[in-house]
C-alpha cells in the first residue's frame, strides 16, 4: 500500500511541478489591487494563460499548497496541465503565496479567497475585453462569460466565488457552469472527522488549518496551546518557510495520527481556546450539519447568515448557475460528508448534479474530475 501511494503522489507531483507550456499557449503574471481579511488593500498576484483560439474564460482557484513554488505565478499548476490549451484561465496565487509570500495564508476562509479571486478577473477583464473576438473558437462573444472550476480548496473556493458573483456582480460577469471536485464544503466537519477517528490524510492541514483560522478571523492562537512538541518544532520549517511541496511534507510528516501532531487540548473543543478555533471553522463552512443525521429544525451554519435552522426546502443560498459536484466515497483527504452535507442542502435543485462514487482517494481522484469536466464542457 505504502508503495503504491508513494506512485500516485510522484504522479501527482510530476503534474505539478511540470513548467513546460505548450507552445500555443501564452502565460502573463499579473499583480493586482484586492482586501485582506481586516479589508485593509493589498497587491496580490496570479497568472493568466491564453491559448490560440480559446473556448472560453475558466477562473480556477487552486488546490491546497504548501510551497510558494506551487502557485500559478511561480509554475504551471497540475490543474492548469488539464484545460491551458483550450481555455482561456485566470489563476489567482491566494494571499499568503506569491507577491505576499511573507503573510500566513487564512487557510480555507472561503469568502476572502472568493473576494481575491474575483478581483483578478475584474482587473484582467481590459485585456479579456482586447482579444479580438475572431480568436475564440467559440461564438457569440465570450468575454464577459465565466466558468468556475476547482479542486479540493479550490473545489470549495468556486462556490464560494459562484455565491459572490450571482449576489455582487450578476449584471456584469455571466457564469456559464460551476465545477467543484473534493472540495471541504464543511470545514468543521473535516476537523471533527479526524479527531474522531485520530486520523489525517494529509498531516500538513492540521497546522495550516489551526493557523490559517487563526490568521483569517484574528484570534490570535498560540502554538503551544493546539501543538504537540513534535509539530512545534518542526513548524517554522514546514509551513513558515513555504520551501517544501505538499508532496514533499508527506513524506516527511508520515504518521497520520492526528494525536502526533495535535494536542490533547488541541482536540478537545470544550478548551475556550480550541472552542474559539472550531468556531472559525464553522465560519469558514459553506453549510455546516452538526451530525450526519441533523433532523429538520436543527441548527445549522450558513454563509452570510449565520446560525439558522434546517429547513425542509434546505440551505440558506441556492446557487443559480449549473453546478457539478464530484466527490469520491475513497477519499482519505476531505471527508465525503463534506459532499453529503452540500448534497442535503442542494438534492431538489435541478441545476445541481452530484457525481459521486468509487474514484480512488483524493490524489487519485483528481485525474478522473478534470477529464470528466473537459467532457461536461465541450458538450
Amino acid at each position: 500500500m505504502r508503495r503504491r501511494i508513494t506512485y500516485i503522489l510522484l504522479v501527482i507531483d510530476a503534474l505539478l511541478a511540470c513548467s513546460c507550456v505548450a507552445a500555443k499557449v501564452s502565460e502573463r503574471v499579473v499583480y493586482y489591487t484586492s482586501t485582506d481579511q481586516h479589508g485593509d488593500t493589498l497587491t496580490l498576484s496570479g497568472k493568466v494563460s491564453v491559448p490560440n483560439q480559446p473556448k472560453g474564460v475558466i477562473l480556477l482557484p487552486h488546490f491546497t499548497v504548501a510551497a510558494n513554488s506551487e502557485v500559478p505565478s511561480t509554475s504551471t499548476t497540475g490543474e492548469a496541465k488539464y484545460l491551458q490549451d483550450d481555455y482561456i484561465l485566470v489563476m489567482p496565487d491566494y494571499i499568503g503565496y506569491g507577491v505576499t509570500r511573507e503573510r500566513v495564508h487564512p487557510y480555507l476562509r472561503g469568502d476572502l479567497t472568493a473576494r481575491n479571486c474575483v478581483d483578478m478577473l475584474l482587473a484582467v477583464k481590459p485585456m479579456l475585453d482586447s482579444i479580438p473576438q475572431s480568436a475564440f473558437h467559440a461564438q457569440p462573444s465570450v468575454q464577459d462569460t465565466v466558468t468556475i472550476v476547482g479542486f479540493s480548496q479550490g473545489g470549495a473556493t468556486a462556490l464560494w466565488i459562484l455565491k459572490l458573483l450571482e449576489e455582487e456582480y450578476s449584471s456584469r460577469i455571466y457564469v456559464k457552469a460551476c465545477y467543484a471536485g473534493s472540495g471541504p464544503y464543511d470545514v468543521a466537519a473535516t476537523y471533527d472527522d479526524a479527531v474522531a477517528k485520530n486520523k489525517v490524510g494529509m498531516p500538513m492541514v492540521i497546522p495550516m488549518l489551526v493557523m490559517g483560522t487563526s490568521e483569517a478571523y484574528d484570534l490570535n492562537l498560540k502554538r503551544e496551546d493546539f501543538f504537540t512538541p513534535e509539530l512545534d518544532k518542526h513548524y517554522d520549517e514546514y509551513v513558515t518557510s513555504k520551501n517544501h511541496k505538499f508532496t514533499e511534507l508527506y513524506f516527511r510528516m508520515l504518521n497520520h495520527k492526528v494525536s502526533y501532531w495535535l494536542s490533547a487540548a488541541g482536540a478537545d473543543k470544550t478548551q475556550p481556546e480550541t472552542r474559539r478555533m472550531y468556531e472559525g471553522l464553522l465560519r469558514s463552512s459553506l453549510v455546516h450539519y452538526p451530525t450526519d443525521n441533523s433532523p429538520v429544525g436543527q441548527e445549522v451554519i450558513c454563509p452570510g447568515i449565520g446560525y439558522t435552522t434546517i429547513s425542509e426546502a434546505g440551505c440558506c443560498w441556492r446557487p443559480k448557475a449549473p453546478v457539478y459536484v464530484f466527490h469520491s466515497y475513497d477519499d482519505g483527504i476531505v471527508t465525503f460528508r463534506c459532499a453529503e452535507h452540500l448534497q442535503r442542502c442542494w438534492q431538489n435543485l435541478p441545476n445541481v448534479t452530484f457525481d459521486f462514487g468509487h474514484y480512488g482517494g483524493h490524489m487519485h481522484s483528481i485525474m478522473k474530475f478534470f477529464p470528466r469536466v473537459k467532457k461536461r464542457m465541450a458538450e
